[in-house]
């Protein structure tokens, strides 16, 4: 039985399995749907489930404002 699980926390270590409690580093598969949703399907090789994470990210802003660019991205150029 596969179910689907919203991720409510980023990890650098990966997700536990929610059978067991297993840590897998590492998802099976990973889908962008989108630049804010991911799906990532998971599998435990200690009891055998397989389940799938939604993960939502931030909209990135853009940056319109010179002096930030500017900051970000000095001249090469020398005069």
């Amino acid at each position: 039985m596969m179910t689907l699980s919203l991720s409510s926390r980023p990890s650098v270590f990966g997700m536990n399995c929610p059978e067991c409690g297993d840590l897998l580093f590492a998802p099976e598969w990973s889908e962008y749907e989108d630049e804010q949703h991911i799906i990532d399907l998971w599998s435990c090789a200690n009891c055998g489930c397989h389940f799938e994470t939604e993960a939502l990210l931030p909209v990135a802003r853009t940056v319109n404002d010179a002096a930030t660019i500017k900051a970000f991205f000095p001249s090469l150029l020398v005069g």
